[in-house]
């Protein structure tokens, strides 16, 4: 029935009860409006899933283009360098605690501000804020169940998405395809525990009205549903005890089950992980332990709980007078505090989320305080706003410009990525030590320097100085800089994990490079030798250099198979000398030590890009020309697709007699291959090759001369 004290259709606390059942209490529009259509939540869920698979097909579709290929090692490239998981983690941790403000705190935005501000429901990733209003589903404990299972159902659709996927690509690797499974069971749960949680929650979340002001007894309602009672009263019962069971059950499914699992990975690839091992669960997993380092292996499980308390467990603070008391916003504010300076002190990665929540959290006191006459003029006095517009505004702005400032930081790392100079593995296009390769145990250096003083010098300065800026994080031994003791030669060397020896003129004559020499191969330290060729900068022979050595070390060094190369000053071959040692590095890392080889490339250089045509390639290789179709053969191996090759004169050229052979493909050619050498010009066929020459030149047919 109508209550005489609210309008027409409404009763309950706060007139928030809607007397039609059909009808749900819009907070937005302040009134009771009409439960949409089964037709119409339905309509919701199809659209979802179908962008969903019109994306997913336009991806796998794009995936095959040239260009798409490359966009995407760009893209890769600038992910490496500006770690772009961790910032979305810091957007979503941020939003994912703000949108909590209003329901758990009571900080309430102004009303000019919230209309517009709606938009980002969208993304709460909230079954009840996105599709269909919580009290059209029906009884809470109803809700409880679509709240806490609905989860699960999004894992096993996408698990089947991407197991169709797999069967009809034919992909057979089940490791891969259960890690591909664990990553996204992984990564949506990460998205929805703190919105499910709330949901949960909010089953124990009550709001208490006075109902006798001569008496002061008190009546309390479920916010989620103000028609439900929460304690016993003299005309009343608790209406909300048959919800217990319900919620103690998803409680234990969501907010500690969760975590708890979260755990039990990461402690199952904690030595995988700190020996930089790849293995098929390290790989799953990486969501959740990529970003921090060895030390702080299991730092997202603590996130993951700040976030809990912020988002629901506060809701067991103060439950008689819920968020209209600063109570709950307080000890958000202090636990944020706290997490902040143990963020501070522990530094297990770059972000800084939580000075955002605590900006956050502060403002929302300002609003607060300047939203309720309880307050009067304490808004004026403590904080020199009149109105809640005005602190509304202020928080609004400055909260704005935080966020703005925060992307420029991220757009100006993702343009210094794009052109930073730095080393990448030639199959990903990814920085070798991006990912938290770390030193085995024991090590201090990747790399020491041996070389000797007078003739070695300048260019060890230079390898460090340049491997310093192409591998960001590789840590260097060089005297000038870390030497202490050159009576602690063989410690340096014992915390070292590659020893490069630099052979130039006097090296092997060295009294301190020979001990360096002995203690490396004693050790069973890996070498590099780097060759200084060049006699006007200390330079020689390798065999001149060789006849400096003590016979006895002469195998051991020069006949173990140990990498070598030559040291240029030119640029261009200089990378490929520094190249040659940072693959050596590289592979004594724990992370890369099963690995046989590690091409690496440099951003510019022809092996950084994946070369392809944008249309198709005839090459067109002369039975005229020996061994141009052979050389024909080699391009269209090195070039993976778009290439083919003819052996049949192109039709264009109208002059020559058209070929009856059919030994190649009958595509039209595009270009003519000429294989040039010294018997190119001479023999019977010259002067027809010739001709066909002239006839390509003369129809504009490009002619590719190798």
């Amino acid at each position: 029935d109508d209550d005489p004290y609210c309008t027409t259709g409404h009763t309950g606390p706060l007139c928030e009860v809607c007397v039609a059942e059909s009808d749900y209490f819009s907070f937005a529009e302040g009134r009771c409006v009409a439960c949409p259509s089964t037709a119409r939540s339905a309509g919701v869920f199809a659209g979802v899933v179908i962008a969903i698979a019109v994306l997913a097909a336009v991806y796998a579709g794009l995936r095959r283009l040239p260009l798409s290929r490359r966009l995407r090692q760009r893209a890769t490239r600038i992910e490496s360098a500006v770690g772009l998981q961790p910032k979305f983690k810091v957007l979503v941790s941020f939003y994912q605690v703000s949108i909590t403000l209003g329901a758990v705190y009571g900080v309430r935005l102004d009303e000019h501000f919230t209309r517009w501000l709606d938009v980002l429901k969208l993304f709460s990733l909230d079954l009840f804020d996105v599709a269909i209003p919580g009290r059209c589903i029906g009884a809470m404990s109803t809700r409880l169940l679509v709240a806490g299972i609905w989860p699960y159902l999004a894992v096993a659709f996408v698990s089947l998405a991407i197991v169709t996927q797999a069967a009809v690509l034919k992909q057979r690797q089940a490791f891969e395809l259960l890690g591909r499974l664990l990553y996204w069971a992984i990564l949506i749960f990460y998205l929805v525990l703190p919105s499910v949680s709330r949901s949960i929650f909010s089953a124990r979340l009550c709001e208490s009205f006075r109902y006798d002001d001569a008496t002061g007894q008190r009546i309390s309602f479920l916010l989620a549903d103000p028609s439900l009672t929460c304690d016993d009263g003299p005309t009343w019962d608790d209406e909300t005890s048959g919800l217990a069971p319900y919620f103690w059950a998803f409680f234990a499914l969501w907010p500690v089950l969760v975590p708890l699992g979260f755990l039990a990975l990461l402690f199952s690839v904690r030595k995988p992980v700190a020996a930089q091992r790849a293995t098929p669960l390290s790989r799953a997993t990486s969501f959740l332990w990529r970003d921090y380092s060895g030390r702080f292996l299991f730092w997202e499980v603590l996130d993951l709980v700040r976030k809990i308390f912020l988002t629901s467990m506060v809701l067991f603070i103060d439950q008689e007078y819920g968020s209209r008391k600063l109570l709950r916003t307080v000890v958000a504010a202090i636990v944020s505090a706290m997490f902040l300076t143990c963020l501070a002190l522990a530094r297990p990665y770059r972000r800084s989320d939580d000075l955002c929540l605590t900006c956050c959290f502060a403002s929302g006191v300002v609003i607060q305080l300047c939203d309720s006459a309880m307050y009067e003029d304490m808004c004026y006095n403590l904080v020199g706003y009149k109105t809640s517009r005005g602190a509304t505004t202020f928080v609004v702005v400055l909260t704005a410009v935080m966020l703005a400032v925060s992307l420029a930081v991220i757009l100006v790392s993702a343009v210094s990525a794009t052109r930073a100079k730095t080393m990448r593995l030639a199959s990903s296009k990814r920085e070798p030590m991006r990912d938290g390769i770390t030193l085995a145990d024991g090590q201090q250096w990747h790399l020491f320097l041996s070389h000797v003083w007078s003739t070695g010098q300048d260019a060890v300065a230079v390898i460090k100085n340049e491997l310093l800026q192409f591998l960001p994080g590789c840590e260097i031994f060089l005297d000038v800089d870390d030497l202490k003791n050159i009576g602690e030669l063989e410690a340096y060397i014992r915390r070292s994990q590659v020893v490069l020896c630099f052979l130039s003129r006097g090296y092997l004559r060295s009294t301190n490079c020979l001990r360096e020499v002995r203690a490396a191969l004693e050790m069973g330290k890996p070498l590099v030798l780097v060759h200084e060729a060049d006699p006007d900068k200390g330079g020689g022979t390798l065999a001149e250099l060789r006849s400096e050595c003590p016979e006895e070390l002469q195998a051991a060094i020069f006949e173990a198979g140990w990498p070598m190369v030559v040291w240029h000053r030119i640029e261009d071959f200089q990378h490929v000398s520094l190249k040659v040692i940072a693959e050596a590095l590289l592979l004594k890392t724990p992370k890369y030590a099963g690995e046989k080889a590690l091409p690496l490339c440099i951003p510019g250089e022809l092996r950084a890009d994946s070369l392809a045509f944008p249309k198709p390639v005839v090459l067109w290789a002369s039975t005229l020309n020996a061994g141009a179709r052979e050389l024909a053969n080699a391009v269209t191996a090195a070039v993976a697709g778009g290439i083919s090759i003819t052996d049949a004169t192109p039709s264009r050229l109208s002059t020559l007699p058209r070929s009856s052979d059919g030994g190649g493909d009958s595509d039209e050619a595009t270009h003519m291959l000429l294989y040039l050498n010294r018997s190119t010009w001479s023999g019977d066929g010259a002067e027809a090759l010739a001709e066909q020459v002239r006839a390509a030149r003369s129809a504009r047919l490009p002619i590719v001369m190798a």
